[in-house]
């Protein structure tokens, strides 16, 4: 049986009693037994067999960009997917871009704009990897999404721990859903269908187009999102035709407060950290929000932020 020390000679980083709350962005979380950063797939593979040999509980998480985090000494232990298989992005020269799950969506929209490559513009101001992106539908307007660009995606599954794909047709995309959150499994790379700016005399016109379209995404989230603020970005599901901003506004709850946690002024479809918000703010305020809109408006809300606690229901065994 793989020991700790035998998995740090293969190369694997592990930490230990981390507090998450140097991580999430929300600026939440409390205290980790044990934090492992698998490097390849030997390494993931090795991990989950020891830790499963231990009979400890694990969650998948990676730049931690949209969790709120129970505080306390916390059940279970992380595999952080933010430095797997780290690689340049791999164009074939036509239409098809491989990447890493590990890479970060923000990255990955300056290297194509850098390489000629347009279509992927829109992931400039969208924090975390392309993996928890492909997850969670990640994207900014309607077509502007993973739905629309991505060709397929692969994974390792957790219950045969064998590596397979699926077709962008294959994971149901909706708003901010795949059909990867029902399973048990690691993304670990994505292919993308996308198109070369034309080599001809225009492409530096329409290369400095797409630059300055992409700055102009950055502006419009500077203008509308409270980003000076820890946050997990919108919190939850729009409930089309509803729009939860305006709803909280009629209920006059904009810059509401329980604990540290408050109710932006800027965007009121954020929670935003304005005092030391723990987790069990953020939570409370998830609740609070979800009874007033309900009373008021018969509505049901959805958390789009992943609410990770002790005895986490999606939590892998």
């Amino acid at each position: 049986m793989s020991t700790i020390e035998s998995l740090k000679k293969d190369g694997i980083t592990v930490k230990f009693d981390e507090n998450l709350k140097s991580y999430s962005y929300t600026q939440t979380g409390g205290t980790v037994e044990m934090m492992f950063f698998p490097h390849n797939l030997i390494q993931l593979e090795k991990i989950i067999v020891y830790l499963r040999n231990c009979k400890k509980r694990f969650i998948i998480l990676g730049e931690m960009t949209n969790v709120a985090i129970a505080s306390g000494f916390l059940d279970f232990v992380i595999i952080n997917m933010s430095e797997y298989n780290i690689f340049n992005p791999e164009w074939d020269g036509k239409r098809m871009l491989r990447v890493s799950a590990s890479t970060k969506m923000k990255e990955l929209a300056v290297w194509c704009i850098n390489h000629d490559i347009r279509g992927l513009g829109w992931m400039e101001g969208i924090p975390g990897t392309v993996g928890a992106g492909v997850y969670m539908n990640a994207g900014f307007l309607l077509g502007q999404d993973m739905q629309t660009y991505l060709i397929d995606v692969t994974f390792l599954d957790l219950n045969d721990m064998k590596v397979h794909k699926f077709k962008n047709q294959d994971l149901k995309f909706r708003y901010r859903y795949s059909k990867l959150q029902d399973l048990d499994v690691i993304i670990l790379e994505c292919r993308f269908l996308l198109n070369s700016i034309p080599n001809n005399w225009k492409k530096f016109y329409r290369r400095t187009r797409y630059r300055n379209i992409m700055a102009s995404y950055h502006k419009r989230r500077e203008n509308n999102q409270p980003l000076s603020l820890p946050s997990a970005g919108t919190t939850f599901v729009p409930p089309y035709p509803w729009h939860v901003g305006g709803m909280l506004r009629e209920l006059h709850l904009v810059g509401y407060q329980i604990g540290g946690a408050a109710i932006s002024t800027v965007s009121p479809g954020f929670i935003v950290g304005v005092d030391n918000m723990t987790g069990e703010d953020y939570f409370a305020m998830v609740e609070f929000i979800q009874q007033q809109v309900k009373r008021s408006f018969d509505v049901e809300l959805e958390p789009e932020v992943r609410l990770i606690k002790n005895n986490y229901e999606l939590t892998y065994k």
